[in-house]
Parts: C-alpha cells; sequence; structure tokens
C-alpha cells in the first residue's frame, strides 16, 4: 500500500508539474501577444498621429527627399568618382534635392513652387565658388530635360478630355486658341525689330511664351472654390482647366512646327516646306499607334488591370518616342507623340487613377529637375542691360494684348464683365511649358552642332522664357487671389448647418485667405 501510494503521489506530482508548466507556458504566450498587441496599437497610434498632425504634402516631401538621398548614396557607393563634387551625379542630386527644398517652402507659403526651382538652378550656375563643384555636361542637362519634357506631356495627355467642349462649347476654343495665337504673333513682331531675331525665331519664341500653365490656375481655382467663390456657377472652372490643356498642346504643336522650320534652313527648299506638315502626322500618326498598342496590352487578368506594367510601356514608348525622333531629325513628332499616345491610351483605359498617380509620382521629381536645369541654363554674366529692358517691353506688351484677347474669347457665354476681367487674370500664369520647350532648342542645337548664330537665338529664348516665369507666375497667382473678392460672387448660405452656430456666418475655415 505504501508503495502503491508513493507511487500515486508521484503521478500526481508530475501530472500537476506538467499543468503547471502548461499554465506557465500559456501565460506567457498570452502575455507575449497582449505585449505585442500593445506595440502594434502604439505604432499605429504613433502612425496614425504623424498622419493627422502632418499635412500630407510635408510627409511627401520627406519622403521623396528621403528616396533622392538614398539613390545618391547608392550610386555613391557604386559610382565614388562619378558622384563626388564636379561629377554628374553629384551635380543631378544637389540640385534636384535644392530644388524640391526650395519649392516646399515656396509652396507653403502657396507662392509658385517653380519659382524656387528656378532660383536654385540659377544660383547653382552663377555662384563663383559653388558652379566650380556642379558641372554637368551640355548632353546630359539635354536629355535630363528630354525626360522631364516627356513626362509633364505625358501627364497632360492623360488629363485632357475632348468631352469637355462639348459640356462647355466653343468657348473652350476661342479660349485656348485666339490668345495664344494673337500673343505669340506680337511677340513674334516685336522680337524681329527689338531682338534682332528672324522671324520664324521670332514666332518659335513667340510659342514659347503663348503658352500658360495648369499647374499654377488649377491650384488657385480650387483655393477659391475652398473659398467659397462663385467660379462653377458659369463653368468657370471647367473653361479654364479644359482650356489651359489645349492651349499647351497647341502651343507645343505650333514651336515644334517653328522649330522643323528653324532647324531645316539648310536643307531642300522641298523638304522645308513640308518638313512642318509631316513632322505633324508623324507624330499623330506614331502617338496613335502606339496609344492603340497601349489600350490593347497588357490584357486583362481575370478581370484585373496590370496598371503597373501599363505605366511601364507608357514611359518606355514616349522615351522610344522623343528619342528616337530626335535621332532621326523629326524632333517635332516625339513631343506630339508623346501627347497624342497618353490622350488615345487614356480614351481605351476609360480610366486608371493607378497610372495617373504614377506619372505624377514621376512629375513631382521631374518638376524640381526640370525647373532646376532650365536656371541653369541662364548665365548672368551674358544677360546685358539692353537685352533685359527690351524683353521685358516685349513681354509687357504682349501680355497686354492678351489679356484683352482673353477678355474678347469669353464674350457671349453669360459671365458678367468682372467674371470675364477674372478669366482674363486667370490667363496669365505661365511655367511649366515654357520650362520644359524654352530650353529644347538649345539641347537640338547642341545636340546637332548648330553654329554660333543660332545658339545665341537659343539663348536668347532661354533668358527670355525664364524672365516670362519669374514675372508672370507669382503676377497670375497674386491677381487671381486678390482680385477674387472683387470680381468674383460668394456662394449664398441658406441651410443653417452651413453656417457657424454662434455668428451665422460662413465657418471660418473655408474663407480663410491665404
Amino acid at each position: 500500500m505504501i508503495n502503491s501510494s508513493e507511487h500515486y503521489l508521484l503521478n500526481v506530482k508530475v501530472v500537476t508539474s506538467a499543468t503547471l508548466t502548461q499554465i506557465t507556458i500559456k501565460q506567457n504566450i498570452m502575455s507575449d501577444l497582449v505585449s505585442d498587441s500593445r506595440k502594434m496599437a502604439f505604432l499605429k497610434s504613433c502612425q496614425d498621429g504623424i498622419q493627422t498632425k502632418c499635412p500630407s504634402s510635408l510627409l511627401k516631401f520627406l519622403t521623396y527627399s528621403l528616396t533622392t538621398l538614398s539613390f545618391y548614396l547608392a550610386c555613391l557607393a557604386t559610382t565614388q568618382s562619378l558622384s563626388l563634387p564636379q561629377g554628374p551625379i553629384f551635380s543631378i542630386f544637389l540640385l534636384v534635392l535644392l530644388s524640391l527644398i526650395a519649392g516646399a517652402g515656396l509652396r507653403a507659403l502657396q507662392i509658385p513652387p517653380m519659382l524656387g526651382m528656378l532660383i536654385v538652378g540659377i544660383a547653382l550656375s552663377n555662384i563663383p565658388k559653388v558652379k566650380d563643384i556642379t558641372v554637368l555636361d551640355p548632353k546630359i542637362s539635354s536629355a535630363l530635360k528630354t525626360v522631364a519634357l516627356m513626362v509633364i506631356l505625358m501627364k497632360g495627355g492623360l488629363s485632357l478630355d475632348i468631352m469637355d467642349i462639348k459640356r462647355v462649347g466653343f468657348a473652350v476654343i476661342r479660349l485656348a486658341f485666339l490668345p495664344c495665337f494673337v500673343e505669340a504673333s506680337v511677340f513674334a513682331a516685336l522680337s524681329v525689330f527689338l531682338l534682332d531675331l528672324p522671324w520664324i525665331w521670332g514666332f518659335l519664341l513667340g510659342f514659347v511664351i503663348a503658352a500658360v500653365t495648369p499647374a499654377i490656375i488649377v491650384p488657385c481655382l480650387m483655393e477659391l472654390k475652398r473659398r467659397k467663390f462663385k467660379i462653377e456657377a458659369n463653368n468657370i472652372t471647367t473653361m479654364l482647366i479644359s482650356a489651359s490643356s489645349f492651349d499647351d498642346v497647341l502651343s507645343i504643336s505650333a514651336f515644334m512646327v517653328c522649330l522643323s522650320s528653324a532647324f531645316s534652313s539648310e536643307k531642300p527648299l522641298y523638304r522645308q516646306i513640308i518638313q512642318g506638315p509631316l513632322e505633324i502626322l508623324l507624330g499623330i500618326v506614331i502617338g496613335a499607334v502606339f496609344g492603340l498598342i497601349l489600350c490593347v496590352l497588357p490584357p486583362r487578368f481575370d478581370g484585373k488591370v496590370d496598371s503597373k506594367t501599363r505605366l511601364l510601356l507608357l514611359v518606355l514608348l514616349g522615351l522610344f518616342s522623343v528619342f528616337g525622333m530626335n535621332y532621326v531629325e523629326f524632333s517635332g513628332s516625339g513631343p506630339l507623340s508623346v501627347i497624342v499616345m497618353a490622350l488615345t491610351a487614356i480614351k481605351g483605359w476609360k480610366e486608371d487613377e493607378l497610372v495617373s498617380k504614377g506619372v505624377d509620382s514621376l512629375w513631382f521629381i521631374g518638376e524640381p529637375l526640370l525647373f532646376g536645369l532650365v536656371g541653369m541654363d541662364i548665365q548672368l554674366h551674358l544677360i546685358t542691360a539692353d537685352l533685359l529692358w527690351k524683353s521685358l517691353i516685349v513681354i509687357f506688351v504682349s501680355l497686354l494684348f492678351r489679356l484683352a484677347t482673353a477678355f474678347t474669347a469669353v464674350s457671349w457665354t453669360g459671365l458678367s464683365f468682372k467674371e470675364k476681367v477674372f478669366v482674363s487674370f486667370s490667363w496669365i500664369p505661365k511655367a511649366t511649358v515654357q520650362a520644359a520647350i524654352g530650353s529644347y532648342a538649345l539641347g537640338v542645337a547642341v545636340d546637332q552642332g548648330a553654329d554660333e548664330t543660332v545658339v545665341s537665338y537659343c539663348n536668347v529664348i532661354v533668358t527670355v522664357a525664364v524672365l516670362v516665369i519669374l514675372i508672370s507666375a507669382p503676377l497670375g497667382s497674386i491677381l487671381m487671389y486678390v482680385t477674387a473678392p472683387c470680381l468674383l460672387e460668394r456662394v449664398e448660405y441658406e441651410t443653417e448647418h452651413e453656417l457657424c452656430p454662434a455668428t451665422g456666418n460662413a465657418a471660418s475655415e473655408e474663407i480663410d485667405g491665404v
């Protein structure tokens, strides 16, 4: 009995010990799970807090700045000498990073960010000790500007909507075409007499200057809409956004025709005559073919769209278009084919937000790269007082003609006199197209080994384009904000929930100034 009892007690102890061990293990596991869940909750609360308290624009800026820095460090580890001061990778990195910082600072002040990017480029190429460490080969600069041009043209093509003409009417056509052609013609005439440019180069410069920039107009309109101004009652928003996109396409197309004519002066007469129309036709055909290919490929798998492959093909075909057409000396066809390709593709896709967001992400880096490189093309010691005052006369006189033509173009649209004046002021800001194609002719001249006379014409175009950006971008945005309370009506608040309970006025956060 004693042995049996001892054996029984021993078994009880073993079972009890095993049970306690299992309980301890389960408690430890539960404790770890609780600890992990608390850590996850803490991390999630920190993430939510950062995303709530930090503006999305700041987080986006930090993300792309970190991406740029990481890319440079990776290049430094692999290429070494090319990434040190005076190397091309170092120059590009410094330009992009400083342009991002300058652009973010001005954007926070609600000033067009491209102004800061331009100033950074001008500073890097003109400050004595700084310009010695930011050395960039002209061919590399030209290639990078061509890539940035491809991105902005792709972005414009994806945003075009032919149906806007049907919704708004013939006013879009008038507003897109008339001010563009009038200002370009006036600019060309004044450039011939004041800037000593040949007529073809005068028109080339005129169409560089004639394009407005949706990159400034659209944010200004959205801000005014947020402040409860009546900008949609008479389709003002739709009219301005649609017309600005068509205006850019028109300016770029006309610029490419003039460019092909300017660089075909040494070719046979029959080639000079057919060069412009041939480049337009070739650009439309190539763009349409590539766009149709993108409508079919990649195919849908299980009803799902492969947006990443679409974006990749869109970018690669765009690069092939602009660089391939330059190689065969049809430089005007490439940019036009990119616009047509993007427009054809988006019509076939109906809608693809991921592709549009991908192109927007490319532009976030392409914008500081483009404006910074254009700023680096400016050599202050080459800008004489004579060129400066003559350029300012040409710019402001042409701008007056543009304002009058824009006012006339929106007549018979049901807009009041004040609203027409506001539309005219909205047609002042210029930046993106001027930066994109202002130095394009210089790049073509460098690639083709043009003589000094042609290069001097190209330098005048770059200088005037930068002056136009520095003047019109802040002037146009300031006039839109300052004159809106005088020229536009505010939305009437008729329901109680639209009023502040205490004052009966519109909620203050909705109408606060910039």
